[in-house]
């Protein structure tokens, strides 16, 4: 049987409802068997006291690039996107096994401490797999997959169809989903191959969609520099014509763009908002990049939330931020849109994001996983909600994920 142990806690938002004062929370293993408004209880379990810390769900990073970690600080920002992006495959191509493993670790231990516990992560090296095992998070690995010849994307689709047999899915705590890239480097007949295999496999559906100027202009007229681009790598299939439409648009009349994820979505118009919420999409922001590129339009979250599409937040990857610091983002994301509140962004960071990659983490309640993070808490806080928002703070105080807690550099010893 799976061992108790009781969390003394001082506040507790489970972001469903009002926060909860001075209770115990009650975790069987890695799952949660309650919360209560009481911090009396069995005398006979072992006993956590974080009665002076403000507790609530791990946060969600619902979009990140973990094996660019080594390109932290070598990439310049650019004013074309396609320069930046002929920077990133020079780059990266000159970074070793070894080096992309430490980065990776350097840089998953970094998203721990600041209360990072789920994971939506790009990726398209298999032999990377395994590494990603030893993180301490709950994840969607999502296989990036790019081709915008036709006639590649049955050979293209096999392939990741033997690697999707051969990852084992069994884990709640490792799952796989499926990305194709964006929509200047996918086929539509590769889109819709890809959306059936994720179909047959049950597995998350992500895509970058509208990042960029640049991408409406190619799909809607066909030339430019992204038309130069691929034109350079070898990649523009020679029949492709421009469908005419803005990248949404051009997604819902592949019929792609049901229940996908949305990776930053900058560039919409109304009835983008409307096609998103009839597909049951969803939505990331990531504020670190989107200030890194000093981005201008920007994903219209406001616009989302009032139509009830969930928004999630990434620090997308290092060769486009800082760090991955989720605090940072947070901050970030309350700076850019200082309309609104701290409860919202802290929805969006927890429920909303593990809604948008399909996973049951984000909320603290009966049967939900035990991803638990907390912050001290002064004694005449007003609201505990602002603590995570404080701009000198680089750690959360306590982090538990998947029952285990991995970082609590103020620990004493449970009783």
């Amino acid at each position: 049987m799976a061992e108790k142990l009781k969390i003394k806690f001082g506040a507790l938002s489970s972001m469903q409802g009002e926060a909860v004062r001075d209770g115990q929370l009650l975790i069987e293993g890695d799952r949660i068997l309650s919360i209560e408004a009481s911090s009396q209880g069995p005398a006979d379990i072992r006993t956590l006291d974080l009665s002076d810390y403000f507790l609530l769900p791990g946060f969600v990073n619902a979009h990140c690039h973990l094996s660019l970690s080594a390109l932290k600080g070598k990439l310049q920002k650019r004013e074309r996107f396609t320069d930046w992006v002929r920077d990133l495959l020079r780059v990266n191509a000159a970074v070793t096994f070894s080096e992309r493993l430490e980065a990776m670790r350097e840089a998953s231990q970094e998203m721990m401490r600041s209360g990072v516990t789920s994971l939506g992560d790009y990726l398209s090296q298999a032999e990377l797999l395994p590494e990603y095992a030893n993180f301490p998070f709950r994840q969607i690995l999502f296989w990036e997959t790019l081709g915008f010849k036709s006639d590649a994307a049955t050979q293209i689709v096999a392939r990741l169809e033997d690697l999707l047999d051969s990852f084992d899915a069994g884990s709640e705590s490792l799952r796989s989903g499926i990305a194709p890239h964006a929509p200047y480097s996918v086929s539509p007949e590769l889109f819709k191959a890809l959306r059936k295999l994720a179909k047959r496999h049950s597995a998350p559906w992500s895509c970058h969609v509208a990042e960029f100027p640049e991408e409406e202009r190619f799909l809607k007229e066909g030339g430019g520099e992204m038309a130069a681009f691929l034109q350079e790598r070898g990649a523009l299939d020679p029949n492709w014509r421009p469908p005419g439409k803005g990248p949404v648009a051009y997604l819902d009349a592949l019929g792609v763009l049901n229940q996908m994820t949305l990776i930053h979505a900058n560039h919409m118009d109304m009835n983008d908002l409307d096609r998103i919420a009839s597909n049951k999409a969803s939505a990331v922001f990531c504020p670190g990049s989107s200030q890194w590129f000093g981005r201008r339009e920007l994903l219209p979250i406001p616009e989302l939330r009032a139509r009830k599409i969930a928004v999630g937040l990434g620090t997308d990857s290092l060769a486009s931020n800082e760090s991955l610091n989720f605090l940072r983002e947070l901050r970030i994301a309350s700076a850019t849109f200082p309309e609104i509140s701290h409860r919202a962004w802290l929805e969006m960071a927890t429920r909303e994001g593990a809604k948008a990659l399909g996973l049951n983490s984000g909320i603290l309640a009966p049967g939900r996983p035990a991803d638990v993070i907390g912050f001290r808490m002064p004694a005449d806080v007003e609201d505990p909600e602002t603590l995570p928002f404080e701009e000198t703070r680089q750690n959360a105080d306590f982090v538990m994920s998947r029952g285990k807690i991995v970082w609590h550099p103020h620990a004493e010893p449970a009783s």
